[in-house]
């Protein structure tokens, strides 16, 4: 529940009563009240609450148990609830957690949190669709510090958790005669799903983001979004010609292999013309684009 701005007279206490359903009790003072802030910074921890980014936010509640509800909220920066003094908690908190992009399957109460999951959706005919700005937090809670019944004020600062990737092709009719036909790109990742822990699993991504073809035949996708991919776990991108697989890359120009981290905009130039094709990669701030996009 949340407290408009409009009515600042609504008692404090009725609020308390209204939230904390876990502590309705003839006794009181087991209880403890909790005021809850949502933020979200970058990955150099520049503040990002008040700039657009954060559309939506959701909080779960785990206890030494597992899961035990969500919280609720008519906005998405303030959350009040209620729990029993002493019980240890686990806050997880997720920033545009949105349907159209991820499935978030109903959490039975007891789960723990690294089995409760978000997993990638799919297009009809089976590739991933690329994910939504995703933001996360873990905040554990120890009540036995709590003041007890008058409350306390929490603040939960979200991360990114996601990789932004932009793909383009140069001088690829060179190698590929153009003849009209619309191409594609399907970048392969291994991770699938996140835990409520915030780490990623799975096998056999496959994103299919949105491009666009050229009148010379090359392809553009602008920045879209994946789980992130780190040491050991490489991604591929191959290229297609309607449903003709014509190239997988999976190096850059200096024969590393491709990687998106997390928090960051990995923009790759995969250039035709020469003998070896080469992917030339930066790896820039967020929301960086390359200059030469014009398609």
């Amino acid at each position: 529940m949340r407290v408009s701005g409009t009515s600042p007279v609504f008692p404090l206490f009725l609020l308390f009563l209204l939230c904390c359903a876990s502590c309705v009790r003839e006794d009181m003072e087991d209880c403890v009240r909790y005021e809850l802030h949502v933020r979200a910074v970058d990955t150099d921890g520049n503040d990002l609450t008040e700039s657009g980014v954060l559309q939506k936010s959701d909080i779960y509640l785990f206890n030494e148990q597992g899961f035990v509800r969500m919280i609720s909220s008519d906005g998405f920066s303030d959350f009040y609830f209620g729990e029993d003094k002493g019980e240890r908690l686990t806050l997880v908190a997720w920033g545009n957690l949105k349907e159209d992009t991820l499935i978030t399957t109903e959490i039975a109460p007891g789960t723990p949190l690294k089995e409760a999951k978000l997993q990638l959706r799919q297009h009809a005919h089976g590739t991933h669709i690329p994910l939504t700005d995703l933001f996360y937090c873990r905040r554990e809670i120890d009540g036995a510090e709590t003041r007890g019944v008058e409350g306390t004020d929490i603040t939960v600062v979200m991360e990114r958790k996601v990789a932004g990737l932009s793909i383009r092709t140069r001088y690829l009719a060179e190698r590929y005669p153009y003849g009209g036909e619309v191409y594609r790109f399907i970048v392969h990742c291994t991770s699938t799903e996140m835990d409520f822990t915030g780490e990623v699993a799975g096998n056999g991504a496959g994103y299919e983001p949105a491009s666009v073809t050229d009148a010379k035949g090359d392809v553009y996708a602008p920045s879209f979004h994946i789980f992130p991919t780190g040491e050991g776990k490489p991604l591929e991108i191959d290229i297609y010609r309607k449903e003709e697989k014509l190239f997988t890359i999976t190096e850059d120009n200096e024969f590393r292999p491709l990687y998106a981290p997390v928090g960051k905009q990995t923009n790759i130039d995969i250039d035709f013309r020469y003998a070896e094709v080469r992917a030339f990669v930066s790896v820039v701030p967020w929301g960086t684009v390359s200059q030469d996009v014009e398609m």
